[in-house]
């Protein structure tokens, strides 16, 4: 089985020791991306068989072959816009092309489970 998760939504956990305007500067630092203690959530939004992942894998060009043929090796591959831009040129027809194309901000995790 095959997972693929995509960023949902980031927090920011809470201190404490900081004043509430220090607080309010931390929230609007992670909204615009500086990454001061920020979590991120991934959601799975589909699954698909190993079986199904792979022909699409081998149905598709080099580029895709090269990034997402490294869940096989890693595990885990993780899917930003600049990779989608590449997939989209590349990649045989299917859901998960699709789905992968309906980016528009955070990555996807495409994620084989042990």
């Amino acid at each position: 089985m095959v997972e693929i998760c995509k960023l949902t939504k980031r927090t920011v956990k809470p201190s404490a020791k900081l004043p509430k305007e220090l607080e309010q500067v931390k929230v609007f630092c992670t909204s615009i991306g500086h990454g001061v203690g920020t979590v991120d959530f991934v959601e799975k939004v589909m699954d698909m068989e190993e079986e199904e992942y792979l022909k699409i894998i081998n149905d598709s060009g080099e580029y895709t072959k090269f990034k997402l043929g490294n869940l096989v090796k890693y595990f885990e591959v993780e899917v930003y816009k600049e990779h989608v831009e590449k997939l989209k040129i590349d990649m045989s027809e299917s859901k998960l092309k699709d789905l992968l194309c309906s980016l528009k901000e955070g990555y996807f995790v495409i994620r084989k489970p042990l």
